[in-house]
């Protein structure tokens, strides 16, 4: 099996652990994540720093998907 990664646009509510974030000119491996008041998502990333998705806030993740064969 091999790993295929797909451009995504995620939103707190579709953002998922292991997507990979660019925020700026960096990416970011998301580690794990936090549901907070008012639909918002504070995410944590391996590298030890956070993100706060509110509602509406889009970005774009790659996201990784087993592809056989």
């Amino acid at each position: 099996m091999n790993t295929v990664y797909t451009l995504i646009e995620v939103t707190a509510s579709t953002v998922r652990r292991g997507d990979l974030i660019e925020i700026g000119t960096q990416q970011f491996k998301v580690q794990s994540t936090f549901d907070m008041p008012g639909a918002g998502k504070r995410v944590y990333f391996s590298t030890g720093e956070s993100f706060v998705f509110r509602r509406g806030t889009r970005v774009f993740a790659m996201r990784a998907a087993m592809r056989r064969w």
